[in-house]
């Protein structure tokens, strides 16, 4: 008999078998999403507790909770790719709606719904284009938020957000674009306290902490 067949059926195996791992890695990155979504949505009632909000703040500020509670209910009944990407529509809704609540308060412009933080989705919505060159790679313009903008212009590193790749930590930029059984999983202790260890792994893949420009974590 032609080994054939059981080598297209191995091949499927493994297909399916890094689909699913991929699954689960995002889902625990949207996981992570989501509960850091939840803290920023208690930070923002914090800060504006002493605060009047007008009509236009105060619906905001409830479709942004209305998103992460989309976002939360979706992650926990999410069995499928089409699944999570309701759960990450949420989260970049309840980013731009949040991010328009502040700017009612401080009675600035209205943000624009652009694309997130290259560096960092969970700094929300973008405020301009910055050229980035990646490690070994071609410089190209990213979008960036506000803070992440005002760090590269004073020659300081954006803060990048960690993942876990194999053993090592890694900036998410550079972990998205490695091969595909390179499995990212997200480390809160690495994303959160950005442990000296973690800044040591990221140097690594090109990231020099002492380097102005190096893109430190």
């Amino acid at each position: 008999m032609s080994p054939l067949p059981f080598v297209g059926r191995r091949r499927r195996q493994e297909e399916d078998d890094q689909a699913h791992a991929a699954f689960l890695a995002r889902r625990r990155y949207l996981s992570e999403d989501v509960t850091v979504f939840g803290e920023q949505l208690e930070q923002l009632h914090v800060d504006t507790l002493t605060d009047t909000l007008g009509e236009d703040a105060r619906d905001y500020y409830r479709y942004a909770l209305e998103s992460y509670e989309r976002a939360k209910a979706g992650l926990q009944s999410a069995a499928d790719e089409d699944r999570l990407e309701v759960v990450a529509t949420a989260l970049v809704d309840g980013r731009h709606q949040k991010a328009c609540v502040r700017a009612l308060v401080a009675g600035e412009p209205m943000p624009v719904k652009l694309a997130e933080c290259f560096f960092n989705p969970q700094h929300g919505p973008s405020s301009t284009e910055v050229a980035w060159t990646p490690p070994g790679g071609v410089e190209r313009r990213v979008p960036v938020c506000a803070a992440d903008a005002n760090r590269i212009a004073h020659g300081q590193a954006p803060k990048m957000r960690l993942v876990r790749v194999g053993d090592r930590y890694v900036p998410m930029v550079v972990a998205e674009h490695e091969e595909s059984w390179m499995r990212s999983t997200i480390d809160r202790r690495a994303v959160v306290d950005g442990r000296r260890d973690a800044n040591g792994d990221a140097a690594v893949w090109g990231f020099d902490a002492q380097r102005q420009g190096g893109y430190p974590i």
